[in-house]
């Protein structure tokens, strides 16, 4: 919009005597540069504005611009849409411009406002009455319709369609048009752009639905160029899934994709009976000339209609108790690590779904014989086999524990239900062979010695039969018992250097000895220093604020068995809850806590990528902190 300001103008004439012609012509300019300036600064009064709004063409074809006009006579300060939204037109706001006719006395100002219409289909379109402000006033133009040749669409290019000579539309491509709740299926949205337009796609395609979920699209599309209703256009393909949620007909679309396009300008010659009507110019080398004008940059969006699908609920006669909503074809696996434990320790099923269909629904096998069995909530990873994430395998590790005399491990089932034979289908992972050494170590009970009084007249061992016979006293003897004499001198006695060496042998040893507990006192307080410094970095870890849960809870176990060994002198891993608790004298609240800490540790530890990776919260932290240091205030059990 040009403004043109009030200025002093300084007009020096210079009339000389005997010229009046010349100093008439010299005030009559002066005169009007004055109305001039007067009229321009002048405000646009309400009885003075006129709005209208045109097309510069009634007719025109699919991809032929035409000029939309909003013309404001008799002000200068106006507010008009940038942005006019039109299904089946490519609507760009292209400028403006002032014009000015001033006679004495009076001046005409006039702005018009240009915008650049693309039809994309055949029909009738009619742009709404568009909204103006002025000068703080609402003026409103008239709608202005106009018909674009060709064979008319209902635009958007649905499922099937062959785009009826539009420069860019979109379609839903499905494998069928009815599925069951929570069936996955797969769909293509198709774009196709005019070869001639120059098209950057600035985002996904964006999916609406209506009763069902869709994927969302993040992979590269595949390229290629087809022929359509006898027009070239670059396709390309998009892959995604789509599952229903409820029954009865549902709507998949409409998509809509945002991007940044040069349009061909396919300006049509008119006759106005000047020179440009002479035959030299109708040559078509002047329509391949017009044909290769592009427009300048300007966004499109590229839509695709909506499509319905017909959807069935699953049959609830023959329901597995062990389905859970997973729709499709699937087979499982299942393997177990390792073959042989020790009583009490654990070991890791792994159970793998693969097929086709959607993952999410693909939850853990159940455990048809729990009994004897201590689980752990499971590991999950999916790994597609596919663009869009519906076929692939779903891996679960499941952390078991026998807590009795086993020789299989436990049995897994799960169930789906199969879209294509209509019924559904139980799978079955059957127990492997395992083998469990040692017994469950029972709760400790202390032992209470029973002494049993001899009774009147028993001798030795008679009282307790168990215990091993231990000989009667000897009486001593006051004969030689076959010693015999000689007179062989003392030191050429073998047997007298050998018991002279029995004491130096008894001192040796006792030395020994000594430097032996010495070493092993010096190597217990070296490793009681090394489990203080250990504790003190688990203390650390558990002050920080962004530690997850699981490395909270097994900071807080690992320093609670490390107090314990530093009083007990047992290797810190050697240690269960149970003897941590038993180490102190701690009442009944306190140990309950110690066990719950133990046991929540394990559970974590158990369960994987989806136990305790969440960060725990502020409070969980000042519960185990303050149950450490319970712990460690506590005395020694006796």
């Amino acid at each position: 919009m040009y403004l043109l300001k009030t200025s002093t103008i300084t007009t020096r004439l210079r009339i000389k005597t005997g010229d009046p012609m010349r100093s008439l012509f010299h005030a009559g300019i002066l005169l009007t540069l004055l109305c001039l300036c007067l009229a321009v600064g002048a405000p646009a009064r309400a009885d003075d504005v006129r709005v209208s709004a045109e097309v510069s063409d009634a007719t025109a074809e699919v991809g032929e611009p035409v000029d939309y006009k909003i013309t404001i006579g008799g002000a200068i300060h106006a507010s008009v849409p940038e942005n006019i939204d039109v299904d089946g037109l490519t609507i760009t706001y292209g400028g403006e411009q002032m014009q000015f006719s001033v006679t004495f006395g009076s001046s005409q100002r006039t702005a018009v406002y240009t915008y650049s219409v693309v039809p994309q289909r055949a029909g009738d379109f009619v742009i709404p009455a568009q909204q103006i402000t002025i000068d703080g006033n609402a003026y409103t133009t008239k709608p202005v319709s106009f018909k674009v040749g060709g064979t008319a669409s209902s635009g958007g290019g649905g499922q099937g369609s062959d785009g009826n000579g539009q420069l860019y539309y979109a379609e839903f491509i499905l494998p069928r048009d009815t599925a069951y709740i929570g069936e996955a299926l797969p769909i293509e949205v198709r774009l196709y752009v005019d070869a001639r337009v120059r098209a950057q796609l600035e985002e996904m395609p964006e999916i609406t639905a209506e009763g069902c979920t869709v994927q969302k699209i993040n992979n590269k599309p595949d390229q290629s160029q087809v022929t359509r209703n006898g027009r070239e256009y670059i396709m390309a393909t998009y892959k995604t899934a789509v599952t229903p949620a409820q029954a009865g007909k549902v709507t998949v679309g409409p998509v809509t994709v945002q991007a940044l396009a040069q349009l061909p300008q396919q300006r049509r010659r008119r006759r106005t009976g000047g020179p440009f009507d002479d035959p030299m110019f109708q040559n078509p080398f002047f329509d391949d000339a017009f044909q290769n004008m592009m427009s300048p940059p300007q966004q499109i969006k590229i839509r695709g209609e909506p499509v319905e699908l017909e959807v069935k609920a699953l049959p609830a006669a023959g329901q597995p108790r062990s389905f859970a909503g997973a729709v499709g074809n699937f087979t499982l696996a299942t393997s177990i690590r390792p073959a042989m434990v020790e009583a009490g320790d654990p070991i890791t099923i792994t159970a793998k779904i693969s097929g086709r269909g959607d993952f999410d629904r693909v939850t853990v096998p159940q455990i048809t014989n729990p009994d004897g069995w201590r689980t752990y909530p499971p590991s999950a990873k999916f790994e597609p086999d596919d663009d869009v994430g519906i076929s692939g395998t779903k891996t679960f590790q499941l952390a078991a524990i026998p807590e009795t005399k086993k020789s299989e491990s436990p049995t897994l089932e799960w169930s789906y239900f199969d879209p294509v034979e209509e019924k559904y289908v139980t799978l079955t992972g059957t127990g492997s062979p395992i083998k469990v050494e040692g017994e469950p170590q029972p709760a400790a009970t202390p032992a209470v010695a029973q002494q049993t009084p001899a009774a009147p007249g028993n001798q030795g061992n008679q009282g307790n039969p168990a215990s091993p016979a231990k000989p009667d006293i000897q009486y001593i003897r006051a004969d030689s018992a076959g010693w015999g004499e000689t007179f062989q001198p003392l030191y050429e006695n073998r047997l007298f250097w050998e018991a002279q060496g029995v004491p130096l042998l008894a001192l040796l040893g006792f030395v020994g000895l000594q430097v032996a507990r010495k070493r092993a006192a010096d190597e217990q307080a070296r490793k009681r220093a090394q489990w203080r410094k250990e504790k003190d970095a688990a203390l650390a870890a558990m002050q920080r604020r962004d530690a997850p849960e699981s490395e909270l809870y097994q900071a807080a176990a690992r320093a609670l068995r490390l107090e314990a060994a530093i009083q007990t002198g047992r290797a810190p891993d050697t240690l269960d809850g149970a003897e941590v608790a038993g180490a102190r004298a701690l009442d009944e609240a306190a140990a309950e806590q110690v066990r719950r800490l133990f046991d929540r540790q394990a559970e974590v530890l158990y369960a994987g990528a989806s136990g305790g990776r969440s960060a725990a919260s502020p409070q969980a932290r000042v519960d185990l902190l303050e149950t450490v240091k319970a712990y460690e205030n506590a005395k020694p059990s006796a």
